[in-house]
Protein backbone atom coordinates (compact mmCIF):
# COMPACT_ATOMS: atom_id res chain seq x y z
CA UNK A 1 0.00 0.00 0.00
CA UNK A 2 1.33 3.08 -0.89
CA UNK A 3 1.34 5.78 1.84
CA UNK A 4 -0.48 9.53 -0.09
CA UNK A 5 2.28 12.32 -0.72
CA UNK A 6 1.45 14.66 2.38
CA UNK A 7 1.97 11.77 4.88
CA UNK A 8 5.09 10.20 3.30
CA UNK A 9 6.86 13.52 3.44
CA UNK A 10 6.16 13.92 6.66
CA UNK A 11 7.35 10.74 7.86
CA UNK A 12 10.66 11.35 5.70
CA UNK A 13 10.69 14.51 7.38
CA UNK A 14 10.91 12.69 10.51
CA UNK A 15 14.08 10.30 9.31
CA UNK A 16 16.59 12.43 10.08
CA UNK A 17 15.20 12.94 13.59
CA UNK A 18 15.03 9.63 14.85
CA UNK A 19 18.68 8.66 12.89
CA UNK A 20 20.34 11.02 15.53
CA UNK A 21 17.61 9.50 18.22
CA UNK A 22 19.51 6.12 17.11
CA UNK A 23 23.20 7.85 17.31
CA UNK A 24 22.72 8.99 20.53
CA UNK A 25 21.48 5.91 22.25
CA UNK A 26 24.07 3.61 20.55
CA UNK A 27 26.56 5.76 21.65
CA UNK A 28 25.52 5.94 25.18
CA UNK A 29 27.58 3.38 27.30
CA UNK A 30 26.21 4.27 30.94
CA UNK A 31 24.88 1.64 33.14
CA UNK A 32 21.44 1.46 34.06
CA UNK A 33 18.53 4.08 32.70
CA UNK A 34 19.37 7.08 30.16
CA UNK A 35 17.05 9.85 31.18
CA UNK A 36 14.93 10.86 28.40
CA UNK A 37 15.65 15.04 29.03
CA UNK A 38 19.01 14.14 28.60
CA UNK A 39 18.29 12.39 25.16
CA UNK A 40 16.54 15.09 24.10
CA UNK A 41 19.08 18.04 24.93
CA UNK A 42 21.18 15.94 22.94
CA UNK A 43 18.77 15.61 20.17
CA UNK A 44 18.17 19.19 20.04
CA UNK A 45 21.79 19.98 20.47
CA UNK A 46 22.50 17.38 17.42
CA UNK A 47 19.55 18.28 15.11
CA UNK A 48 21.06 22.24 15.61
CA UNK A 49 17.52 23.19 17.09
CA UNK A 50 18.31 26.47 18.74
CA UNK A 51 17.39 26.91 22.54
CA UNK A 52 15.05 29.83 21.65
CA UNK A 53 11.20 29.89 21.53
CA UNK A 54 11.59 28.32 17.80
CA UNK A 55 13.78 24.94 19.13
CA UNK A 56 11.66 24.65 22.16
CA UNK A 57 8.82 24.20 20.28
CA UNK A 58 10.28 21.88 17.87
CA UNK A 59 11.15 19.64 20.51
CA UNK A 60 8.09 19.95 22.29
CA UNK A 61 6.76 18.58 19.03
CA UNK A 62 8.68 15.88 18.45
CA UNK A 63 8.89 15.13 21.80
CA UNK A 64 6.09 12.38 21.74
CA UNK A 65 7.28 10.75 18.27
CA UNK A 66 10.67 10.36 19.70
CA UNK A 67 9.21 8.48 23.13
CA UNK A 68 6.94 6.20 20.20
CA UNK A 69 10.10 5.67 18.05
CA UNK A 70 12.13 3.86 21.69
CA UNK A 71 8.99 2.65 22.82
CA UNK A 72 8.78 0.31 19.57
CA UNK A 73 12.30 0.12 19.20
CA UNK A 74 13.66 -3.48 19.28
CA UNK A 75 17.29 -2.59 21.02
CA UNK A 76 15.49 -0.21 23.78
CA UNK A 77 13.28 -0.53 26.24
CA UNK A 78 11.26 2.36 28.40
CA UNK A 79 11.22 2.12 32.47
CA UNK A 80 9.14 4.10 34.73
CA UNK A 81 9.40 5.23 37.91
CA UNK A 82 11.92 7.40 40.04
CA UNK A 83 14.51 5.86 38.00
CA UNK A 84 13.00 4.84 35.40
CA UNK A 85 14.11 5.95 31.52
CA UNK A 86 15.70 4.16 28.54
CA UNK A 87 17.94 0.60 29.26
CA UNK A 88 19.06 -1.62 26.76
CA UNK A 89 16.45 -4.37 26.39
CA UNK A 90 19.25 -6.97 26.89
CA UNK A 91 19.70 -4.92 30.43
CA UNK A 92 16.50 -5.35 31.21
CA UNK A 93 16.15 -9.46 30.24
CA UNK A 94 19.39 -10.01 32.70
CA UNK A 95 17.37 -8.11 35.58
CA UNK A 96 14.37 -9.95 34.97
CA UNK A 97 16.50 -13.87 34.82
CA UNK A 98 18.19 -12.59 38.04
CA UNK A 99 14.74 -11.97 39.63
CA UNK A 100 13.62 -15.25 38.46
CA UNK A 101 16.88 -17.17 39.75
CA UNK A 102 15.83 -15.55 43.41
CA UNK A 103 12.32 -16.23 43.17
CA UNK A 104 13.21 -20.14 42.16
CA UNK A 105 15.78 -20.13 44.89
CA UNK A 106 13.65 -18.53 47.86
CA UNK A 107 10.97 -21.42 46.71
CA UNK A 108 13.11 -23.70 47.01
CA UNK A 109 14.47 -22.72 50.43
CA UNK A 110 11.03 -22.54 51.73
CA UNK A 111 10.09 -26.24 50.41
CA UNK A 112 13.73 -26.95 52.23
CA UNK A 113 12.31 -25.38 55.46
CA UNK A 114 8.48 -26.41 55.37
CA UNK A 115 9.56 -30.10 54.73
CA UNK A 116 12.16 -29.78 57.88
CA UNK A 117 9.51 -28.39 60.24
CA UNK A 118 7.10 -31.22 59.26
CA UNK A 119 10.09 -33.47 60.15
CA UNK A 120 10.59 -31.93 63.56
CA UNK A 121 6.46 -32.00 64.07
CA UNK A 122 6.60 -35.43 63.56
CA UNK A 123 9.71 -36.43 66.06
CA UNK A 124 8.04 -34.54 68.73
CA UNK A 125 4.76 -35.88 68.16
CA UNK A 126 6.68 -39.23 68.15
CA UNK A 127 7.71 -38.17 71.42
CA UNK A 128 5.10 -37.00 72.84
CA UNK A 129 3.27 -40.08 71.74
CA UNK A 130 6.26 -42.50 73.12
CA UNK A 131 6.16 -40.70 76.52
CA UNK A 132 2.06 -41.05 77.02
CA UNK A 133 2.67 -44.97 76.28
CA UNK A 134 5.79 -44.88 78.89
CA UNK A 135 2.94 -43.11 81.31
CA UNK A 136 0.39 -45.50 81.00
CA UNK A 137 2.80 -48.52 81.44
CA UNK A 138 4.58 -47.53 84.68
CA UNK A 139 1.10 -46.41 85.73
Amino acid sequence: MSNPVHIQSFLDGKVPMLLVVDEVLSDWRGEGCFQFPVLLGQVQLKMGWNDDEEGKKQLRSNDPIIREYIRNHPDWYVTRGAHGGIMRRSEKYKKEAVAEAKRKAKEEMNAELDAKVAELKAKAAQAVSAASDNNIVTE
